[in-house]
């Protein structure tokens, strides 16, 4: 995929000695260790590591969401932990989408009122966004009558592809995602990844916070952290590159599906996962 290619060339985000330190009962505990690290444009990233690795906190300090202890880091050549709280939180609604594991709609608004609150903050001419959202909606699979609804009235499966949309609705930079398909059943989880894959080949920038292997092989790229600290990275090579999406009813993934989840295992193996 030339695009694809071609836009990994490029840096988007880069950390330059990133710490993050927590007070808990009067003990600093040490989550993320002068971490240098670049997110590459038009990625499929993927972080993994046990459990109190740092992963959601490096996604955090990467997004915005939080800032670091010490360190920098620069978003697009933007040093972002020089902003202001106010300005970070216009920088993230213009250049960050996020997804978490908890969908977090709003419960008394619609699937669309959901998505246009979330676009009005970027921008005021509603009716562009109004059909942003159908198209979007369009190509994650849900119809008008599906957007209608409330988040209530939705299986888990579609609350998340409608969270996709809400966090693609104001064009963002970068997608983050945390665990997005923790809280799904397999079925709901495939689509989501599925719709993941699609947006990267796309051209989107994804970075994925993940335990879960079959999640993790749709990335291009896994790195590894352990201990707050960068422990390698595996380049796994495009997912829809490598024409290994398995024919819809098989039970058994084809042999590509098969190297690349061993490829990946190994990898894991190697450094005690």
């Amino acid at each position: 995929m030339e695009q694809a290619v071609t836009a990994s060339e490029q840096t988007i985000i880069q950390t330059n000695k990133l710490c993050k330190t927590f007070s808990t009962g009067g003990v600093q505990q040490h989550v993320l260790k002068n971490l240098d690290l670049s997110i590459n444009r038009g990625d499929f990233t993927v972080i993994m590591g046990a459990s109190g690795a740092g992963k959601s906190t490096l996604l955090y300090a990467l997004s915005g969401m939080d800032k670091p202890t010490l360190g920098k880091v620069a978003f697009d050549g933007r040093d972002i932990t020089a902003l202001s709280n106010d300005r970070l939180a216009v920088f993230r609604r213009k250049n960050c989408g996020f997804i978490f594991q908890q969908i977090y709609l709003m419960d008394n608004m619609s699937l669309m009122d959901n998505v246009l609150a979330s676009g009005l903050l970027v921008s005021r001419d509603r009716k562009a966004l109004a059909q942003r959202a159908r198209e979007l909606f369009g190509q994650v699979g849900l119809s008008e009558q599906d957007w209608r609804k409330f988040p209530a009235q939705l299986s888990g499966g579609e609350a998340q592809r409608g969270a996709v949309v809400r966090a693609l609705i104001n064009k963002p930079a970068v997608l983050f995602a945390d665990e997005p398909t923790g809280a799904l059943n397999s079925t709901s989880g495939t689509a989501v990844l599925d719709l993941l894959t699609q947006i990267s080949r796309d051209g989107q920038s994804v970075v994925l916070v993940t335990h879960d292997i079959r999640s993790a092989c749709r990335g291009n790229r896994v790195l590894y952290l352990q201990d707050g600290s960068l422990q390698g990275e595996l380049d796994l090579g495009w997912y829809e590159e490598e024409g290994i999406r398995a024919k819809a009813g098989d039970d058994i993934e084809n042999d590509t599906v098969v190297r690349r989840t061993e490829r990946l295992r190994g990898f894991l193996a190697d450094r005690g996962w």
